[in-house]
């Protein structure tokens, strides 16, 4: 599997996170299984389908050939084949309010086709390309146009600047921002759903779980605990809970499967899920 991550303009990282590619032609085509964990940072997903088939969801429906991923809260699953050839988008987690001035909260869990938010025929356009590089240079101009037509939310990108996004989760917290700011706490909690898609507690789960599951690519069975209070659990059982709850498995369970590969919290496996 070849998978690949490209630089981001300095004029966009405030917005992007990075590029990706992920390409695979097996000799021998099988079914492969992708199960999405819930996930802090939305995103864009082009499929080539030149020489693949489609991303099929479990009712056995098709996703669209380039769509946006709002944050996601719950794991989903997916079925592609052996052969694929995918380029995408990882956005911060405000980025989709920013660039297509909508609510973020209305993409959560959701994967709207591309063509329903934005007038321009960007699929064509990455359909036509060359290669890799070249949608990036594609996508960069098109969000660079973007952003320029907009006015972002500052408070929002500031709490993440500072790094305050992942200290959301009491009223005190809550509190001395918004008092930072010059702003009610009902207001900023307003604003963070409608830039960011879930509520700031709710985003600090998100949180959690992603620094959880970063943490489990490389532990022992030993030291899961020490993963829980590291992440900042007071206890083993409510990480149990809230792992199980956003990705479908329990710690165990996760740090056993053997993943042929992973992009972001999307996990590929050969076989069918149990």
């Amino acid at each position: 599997m070849n998978y690949r991550r490209y630089p981001v303009h300095p004029a966009l990282r405030k917005w992007i996170r990075y590029f990706w590619s992920y390409d695979v032609h097996t000799p021998e085509v099988r079914a492969l299984h992708i199960r999405s964990f819930a996930d802090r940072y939305p995103r864009l997903v082009f499929q080539d389908i030149t020489s693949a088939s489609f991303i099929k969801e479990t009712n056995g429906s098709v996703k669209p050939i380039c769509y946006l991923s709002g944050i996601d809260t719950i794991p989903t699953d997916t079925f592609w084949d052996s052969r694929f050839s995918h380029f995408g988008v990882s956005f911060h987690a405000y980025a989709l309010n920013a660039f297509f001035g909508l609510n973020a909260a209305e993409l959560t869990d959701q994967t709207p086709d591309i063509q329903l938010l934005a007038k321009e025929e960007l699929t064509h356009l990455l359909i036509a390309a060359k290669n890799h590089e070249e949608r990036v240079a594609i996508l960069q101009s098109y969000f660079y146009k973007k952003i320029a037509a907009r006015s972002s939310e500052p408070i929002i990108e500031n709490i993440f600047f500072e790094h305050w996004s992942d200290q959301l989760d009491s009223e005190l917290q809550l509190s001395a921002i918004a008092g930072h700011y010059k702003i009610s706490e009902r207001q900023l909690q307003r604003r963070f759903k409608q830039s960011v898609g879930v509520s700031a507690r709710k985003f600090s789960q998100l949180a959690k779980f992603d620094k959880a599951l970063q943490a489990l690519s490389s532990a022992h069975y030993g030291s899961l605990t020490r993963v829980a209070y590291d992440v900042g659990y007071a206890d083993q059982s409510h990480f149990i809970h809230d792992f199980k709850l956003f990705s479908g498995v329990t710690p165990y369970e996760f740090v056993r499967k053997k993943t042929l590969g992973a992009e972001s919290a999307s996990f590929i496996y050969s076989e069918q899920p149990g």
